[in-house]
Parts: C-alpha cells; structure tokens; sequence
C-alpha cells in the first residue's frame, strides 16, 4: 500500500572509503582517504490524490491550500436535480430518517464553486469526514449530532458564515434551497494558510492494481430500506447510478463502487416530524462489496474508530487494495441491507 505522505524521500547513505596505504621516499606512511563523490538521493516516491489514489506527474503534489470538505446533499426527488457532484473525489451515501438516504459528497483535487441543496449532518458523518480531517458543509444540525461531531474533532461550516446561504432562485423549494460555496470557503481557507494533505480514504494501489476473484455483476442492486435501493450499471468503464437526482450535466460517474455493511443505532431524538433517526456506525468491522470494471468481489472491511482509516481484506485475510479512481460508497444497515447482482441476493 502506498504511504500517504507527500514527496516521501528515500536517501542513500553516501560512505568513505577505507584510506588508502601511500609509501614516502623514506619508507614512512600515512593514510589519505580517497576522494568519493556522494550517492545521488533515490527519486522521491509520486505523491497521489488522496481521495482518489490517482497518481500525480513527477515533482507534483496533492498538498493544496485548503482542506478536504464533505457538503451534505438531500438524496430525494425534491432535491433534483442535484448540482456538483461531477467535480466530486467520492460520494459516501448514508441512511437517514422515513428510509430515504443523503449523501456526503467529497471535495479535495477540484472544488466547484457551488454544490447542493445542502441539507443537515448526521452522527454518521464523524466516521467519514475525520480519517480525512474534512470540513463539513452544512445547513445544520440536532444538538445530539453537534456533539458527536466535537467528540471526535469534527469542524463544520454552516449558515452562520457567508459560505453556506440560502439561494431561492434555485429549482427547489424552501427547504432545498440551500446552497455551498465550496470555492469560496477554499480561497478563504487559503489566505488562512493552515491546510494539510488529508490522509489517504482508501488503501489505494496503483494503476496496475486488479482485484482479484470477482464475479461478473454488470448490474447490481444495492439495498438501503424499503424506501430506497441503488440501481447500479457498469457500462463504458464507469458504475452509473440509473435511480440518481443528479443534473444530466453534472453525473458522477464512479470507477468503483464500494458497499459496506455498517451497525445501525437509533439517535436519541426524533426528526421535527416525529421519524426516529438512525445512526450508521462506520467504525469495528462488517461485510464488504467492491463492484470494480463489471466484476463483485466479497470482502470484509476494518475501522478503528471514527478517525481511523478503513481497510479491506478477501476470504482469506489478505489485504485488498482499491485500484485509483472515483468511489461511490455505500453504508446500508447490517441485516435489513442487501446486495443483489444478477438478481441473487448475497447476505
């Protein structure tokens, strides 16, 4: 697996050698070390996007002025269509109250300078935005899912600063009229001057990583609730979500589908219309599924608590990297969440 550390530089130990034995006109010696030109430092190892695993060119970075930042996205047809997912690094898809999902929507390589309709945080979104150290852009909050957030040194941005505003002349109601200023909020991060990589998501590989024992699943139903299943398509080399709210010119289009099995708790208060609200845990371990070029591969999946990074092993316990690319994934709840390609249910 790759180091997630930028421009990691590996150097060769320049060394002397012995000194040399000089006999003098009158038979005495004295030892010269012989002149040696120093070893030339190993090439620095390519950096790489670290929401992505894409490669950089040589001598480039992927440590930019501002921060990673994760803008909260309603997943219904009230919020279509959606707008800026397309400049997206990846997007985590999580359950929310009445069985309807929203979606965490990763911005680091690209900002677009604007994405929605921005809607609430969860508790859920601690496990995904702090292995990344990820600002959450947001319309607000339960005072249950504050907290959580601060727990576990979660930062967020939302209505009380000038980078998420309502805008009513979107298409959407009131309530889906909120809008992220991403591009806006990373200049204003820039003249700060406090940013850092984030740490790698995934355990990248490189672009000659495979995955190996999939089986042939070029269409894939992924389960969240009775109110809401993914319909996936692999087709042109990308997974395209048939079932999306997204503008026709603005389609995230993933290179790898990720489905992970996560516990699923009740938060200790309800919606303002009286729905309980659940609580995707992505910490401890669970089933995995990762659809990559028209194949499924079983997999487990490990994370050490919220800030932890996740990583991924096969039936025997190897270690599985994901090849680079764009990643859609998805937390659907242990036990009512299932995964069907070709129409079998795999559980």
């Amino acid at each position: 697996m790759r180091t997630s550390r930028p421009g990691f530089l590996l150097r060769a130990t320049a060394t002397l050698a012995a000194a040399g034995l000089v006999l003098t006109g009158c038979g005495s010696s004295e030892e010269k070390p012989k002149e040696t030109k120093p070893s030339p430092s190993a090439p620095a190892e390519p950096d790489h996007e670290p929401l992505t695993g894409a490669e950089l060119p040589e001598g480039q970075t992927a440590a930019r002025k501002h921060p990673a930042y994760i803008v909260k996205i309603d997943n219904t047809a009230a919020s279509a269509p959606q707008y800026g997912l397309a400049k997206a690094d990846m997007v985590v898809q999580e359950l929310v109250e009445g069985g309807v999902t929203r979606l965490a929507v990763a911005y680091y390589s690209q900002l677009p300078k604007e994405a929605g309709p921005v809607r609430s945080m969860r508790a859920t979104d601690a496990g995904i935005a702090a292995p990344i150290d990820a600002k959450i852009m947001t319309s607000g909050a339960a005072p249950y899912t504050y907290a959580q957030l601060k727990k576990h040194d979660v930062e967020w941005i939302d209505m009380s600063t000038p980078y998420v505003v309502r805008d009513t002349s979107k298409p959407h109601d009131y309530l889906h009229s909120v809008v992220a200023k991403v591009v806006k909020a990373g200049r204003a991060a820039a003249k700060e001057g406090a940013a850092k990589r984030p740490a790698d998501f995934m355990p990248w590989g490189d672009a000659t990583t495979k995955l190996a024992g999939g089986k042939p699943a070029k269409a894939v139903d992924v389960k969240f609730s009775q109110a809401r299943t993914d319909n996936w398509v692999f087709r042109g080399g990308k997974y395209r979500l048939k079932n999306n709210y997204m503008g026709k010119s603005g389609q995230f289009l993933a290179d790898t589908v990720l489905v992970a099995q996560t516990r699923t708790t009740i938060a200790p208060y309800k919606d303002p219309g009286g729905a309980i609200v659940p609580v995707s845990h992505f910490t401890g371990r669970g089933k995995a599924w990762i659809l990559r070029d028209g194949q499924i591969v079983e997999a487990t999946w490990v994370k050490k608590g919220e800030k932890g990074a996740v990583t991924f092993t096969d039936a025997n316990g190897a270690a599985i990297e994901v090849p680079p690319g764009k990643v859609w994934l998805d937390l659907i709840p242990q036990g009512n969440g299932q995964v069907e390609p070709g129409g079998v249910t795999v559980k």
